[in-house]
């Protein structure tokens, strides 16, 4: 009598590949992870201000601000201070978010400090340098380093056609009297020197002007050696219509 074979019943098969799966995802997820990290760490300052006025039009608000533009205490007519339209969107504040995150950078990657101010005036946008970045005391000719600094001022506001005007400054100390016997001579001088090595840089002379003040425009009373240092300064003035509209041609900041 034939023996009957046992039907072999085979249980469900293992996928032993389905961790394939799992790993496929996990590759992709950390793909995108560092493209997101990669972004973030490239982040472009001029689509930056782009995308803070987009918003701002949109919600009719003041959005991703960060600091404020940086506070230049008044002397007689050179008060500086934010930009007070209500949707932060006027020109003259679109240009000076782009100057103003430009020279930030320029001026922490050189260690500077304070010592380089960008904020708003009755007249436009004012570019504030310490004296001691330019000239030495009394002198009014600008060394390599100062230059350099002049230069990336250039680079930044080329691309506008306001008319400019470099004001000279000093405090309420006569100068030593062997180059300059009055602080008019000497802060007409420093303002001349700036504005022709902007020339020598290129620049439209047709676009500039100079000014002396000597010690007549000061941002602090002339109490004591700090306060005379903040007094002793450049402004790069860039002058606006009195309605704040724009200039001829849209500022389109340079990478630096």
């Amino acid at each position: 009598m034939a023996r009957r074979k046992r039907a072999h019943i085979e249980g469900p098969h293992d996928n032993e590949e389905r961790w394939l799966l799992t790993y496929s995802d996990l590759i992709t997820l950390l793909f995108v992870l560092f493209v997101v990290m990669y972004a973030i760490s490239n982040t472009d300052m001029r689509k930056l201000v782009a995308l803070q006025e987009s918003l701002s039009a949109a919600f009719n608000a003041d959005v991703l601000q960060g600091q404020q533009a940086i506070s230049i205490n008044s002397g007689q007519d050179t008060t500086v201070e934010e930009d007070q339209s209500s949707s932060g969107t006027s020109p003259v504040q679109s240009d000076l978010n782009s100057i103003k995150a430009a020279l930030e950078d320029y001026a922490i990657g050189q260690g500077l400090g304070g010592e380089v101010e960008v904020g708003m005036a009755p007249q436009g946008i004012v570019i504030r340098l310490n004296d001691a970045l330019l000239f030495s005391s009394g002198r009014a000719s600008l060394d390599d380093h100062a230059v350099s600094l002049v230069r990336q001022v250039v680079t930044i506001i080329k691309p506008l056609t306001n008319q400019i005007r470099i004001e000279g400054n000093t405090d309420d100390q006569p100068p030593d009297g062997i180059l300059y016997t009055s602080n008019w001579d000497l802060s007409t001088a420093r303002a001349l020197a700036v504005l022709k090595t902007m020339v020598d840089l290129k620049m439209d002379p047709a676009r500039l002007s100079a000014q002396g003040n000597a010690q007549y425009n000061p941002i602090v009373a002339n109490t004591d050696d700090a306060s005379r240092a903040k007094n002793r300064r450049v402004d790069i003035v860039i002058l606006y219509p009195a309605d704040g509209s724009a200039s001829a041609t849209p500022i389109a900041m340079p990478s630096l």
